[in-house]
Parts: structure tokens; sequence; C-alpha cells
């Protein structure tokens, strides 16, 4: 992990999102702040924006201890999506961290549509920071998983993180069929061993609505951080949809990491 980019637009869920790409000094070369502004304004209103963002922008990074770590920030005039994606490849990103409310949904530009397109579209890991996140308070990381062992390059993402953390692993199986529990469990060890996972422990949950159980056993056992595996592509049912992953971050109440196969 060299470079983070964070969307940033001032909002006390974006400051949380800055203080935890910040715990990850130790892994980071860079962190790069976003703010996205209105293509439409007019050259007067543009040049009055962009001059009181640079203001706030000097203030704000004078309040954050200096961790080593280099920190700049960047104004774009143009839609948000876009712009998101065109940071992430000119610039080498290799980490999206944003901040969001949970149930209320994305903060300011990050609300509706956003939330599924970033998740979806970001070539990158994001991590949707909800709370005071910090790399401490993560002991305990779901990992609703299919039974595939053709993901290597992925499942490799997952343990870095797992190692990153020093956390257990919870895999998780959503049972929407009439296939025997004990019959997944033998699948979920395999697929576990398959991958040569350590410090995890597997679980399969019986439920036709997938995010909905996710969440509530991420209740049940008082879970830190959800992983979740998406791919844009609805046709490969292994893999969880981008809207299930975009429900997730947007009713989760803890830290949520998502990686686009």
């Amino acid at each position: 992990m060299k470079r983070i980019l964070v969307p940033y637009d001032f909002s006390p869920a974006s400051e949380k999102a800055i203080k935890f790409a910040m715990e990850l000094s130790d892994q980071v070369d860079e962190l790069l702040l976003l703010n996205v502004i209105n293509e439409n304004n007019t050259s007067e209103k543009l040049a009055q924006e962009l001059q009181a963002i640079e203001l706030k922008f000097q203030n704000m990074m004078t309040a954050y201890p200096k961790t080593g770590v280099a920190l700049h920030h960047k104004v774009l005039s143009g839609k948000f999506l876009p712009s998101i994606l065109k940071v992430i490849d000119d610039e080498k990103i290799d980490l999206v961290v944003m901040g969001t409310h949970g149930s209320r949904g994305w903060d300011g530009f990050f609300m509706g549509s956003n939330i599924e397109k970033v998740v979806r579209t970001s070539p990158v890991p994001v991590f949707a920071v909800r709370g005071e996140a910090n790399l401490k308070s993560i002991h305990d990381i779901v990992f609703p998983c299919n039974l595939k062992l053709d993901q290597p390059e992925i499942l490799l993402k997952v343990k870095e993180l797992q190692k990153l953390f020093h956390a257990r692993l919870h895999l998780l199986h959503i049972n929407t069929g009439k296939s025997l529990n004990e019959k997944m469990i033998l699948k979920l060890e395999d697929y576990a061993i398959g991958y040569q996972l350590s410090n995890y422990k597997v679980t399969v949950v019986n439920g036709a609505n997938i995010k909905d159980e996710i969440l509530q056993f991420s209740r049940e056992i008082n879970a830190d951080m959800i992983a979740m595996i998406t791919h844009g592509k609805r046709e490969l049912r292994h893999l969880f949809t981008e809207s299930i992953t975009a429900d997730i971050v947007n009713h989760a109440n803890i830290l949520v990491w998502t990686c686009t196969s």
C-alpha cells in the first residue's frame, strides 16, 4: 500500500476518514485529499470557491500531527465519479478511504447512486469509514464468501487485510438453498484450507436475504469490520453483486472494506 485517496468535503464524516487513513501511515507513502466541486459554476464563482477551499485545506492540515506521510490535496471541477476514477488512474492510487453516515447514506456528494457506482467501479479497494475507526480496534472481520477456489489474487488481498489488523477472520456463508449446513461447513473448511487461511472461524447461516443475514451475524459476534468482494457483472453469481455490497456499506454501523474482482 503506497498511496491513499480520501474524497473530502470538510464534513465530520470525511474528517473521520482522514484520521483512519492516517492510522495506516506505516503502510502509506502519500495521502491525497480530493475535493470535487460543481462543474456548472461560473468562472467568477469557481475562482471564489477554489480560493475558499484552498484556505480551508491549509487550516485543516495544520490541525493534523506530522506522521511522516506526505499529505497533499487536489480540487477538481466536474462530476464526482469520473473525477474519482481519473485521480485513481492518474495518481496511481492503491486505496480509497471514504467517510459515511451508515444507514443515512453517504454524506454530501456521496449520497444516492454514488454509493453503488464507487463500490462497483473503483479498480482499487475501498474502505467505508463510519465512526471512530482505528487500527487497534479491529479484532474480528466478517468475510462473506463463496465456496470457489479460483480467486487466489482476491484472497491474497483478504489475507493482507487480516494481517494488517492482526484480526480473526470469520468466514460466513449464507445458505439460501436446501443444502445441509453440515455439508456447507465442510466446504467452508476446505475453502479455508485451499487458501491457506489462518486464525479463522467458519459459520453457515440460513436465510433468504443475504444483506440482512450478513449485518445480523456481524452484530451477533460484535464484529469490527466487514470485508466484501464484488463483481460488476451480475451474471457471475458466485460473487456478491455490487448492489448487495452497496447496501452493506450503506447500512453497516462498522468499518467496511470492499474490493472488486
